[in-house]
């Protein structure tokens, strides 16, 4: 019992340890702003009764992810420059996983906060949308957003740089990143886990071409890491 407690409590100091190293003394800031908008998104819907769940996704999922994720992200390789300790990093064993835990842990815990809210949402409205593409979606954006940060930041020096090419690409891919899974409260009635008809054929395009580009990006990423004369320079 005790060691199975032991689990999530040392996942927690892991993931405050990385929230730590990547934002430093902007870490209390970032949780502030996230807790303000989280908590001003979910008064607005209480408040307005007609508010549609749409509204919702972006406010607690892509906003969240885009203003306080990708800043978060972007530090990825820069931290271990600035320190000065870049070519220690890169020669531990499994390089790319000593990296890609930073990037796992932001966004799970974006995923995480993201998947919760829209449950809460989808029971306050009588479970009327159909939440497994919208969890999957989620999850799918928070992934995403993690690998096109670890790609830049494997081939640009500040975090900056890598913070303005991931918005880029973002913006290059935003008929997908910014599609939404919350259908319009008159046309989701209906639907129950997944959403019908085109909705489901432009849910599973959306889905698709983000796992793509995942992979893709995370595996351009790994091979950079595996030579790292190409990053010391």
């Amino acid at each position: 019992m005790i060691a199975g407690l032991e689990r999530p409590r040392q996942s927690l100091r892991s993931l405050k340890r990385t929230l730590d190293l990547l934002l430093g003394k902007r870490l209390k800031l970032f949780a502030t702003a996230d807790v303000v908008v989280v908590l001003w998104t979910l008064l607005s819907m209480m408040l307005d009764t007609e508010a549609e769940p749409q509204d919702m996704y972006r406010q607690v999922v892509l906003l969240p992810l885009l203003i306080l994720g990708l800043p978060a992200l972007a530090g990825l390789v820069e931290v271990e420059r600035r320190a000065g300790c870049l070519d220690l990093a890169l020669s531990a064993p499994a390089v790319e996983r000593y990296f890609l835990r930073r990037a796992a842990a932001v966004s799970a815990l974006m995923a995480l906060q993201g998947s919760v809210l829209i449950l809460l949402t989808w029971f306050q409205e009588d479970r009327w949308f159909p939440i497994l593409s919208c969890l999957t979606q989620v999850l799918v954006v928070s992934v995403f957003l993690g690998a096109l940060a670890l790609f830049w930041a494997v081939r640009l020096k500040s975090a900056g740089g890598v913070w303005l090419a991931s918005v880029a690409t973002t913006i290059a891919l935003q008929r997908w990143f910014f599609h939404n899974p919350v259908p319009h409260r008159h046309f989701g009635v209906h639907e129950s886990f997944l959403p019908r008809e085109e909705a489901l054929i432009e849910w599973i395009v959306s889905v698709a071409v983000l796992g793509a580009a995942t992979v893709l990006l995370y595996f351009y990423a790994r091979r950079r890491l595996r030579r790292p004369e190409t990053m010391i320079a």
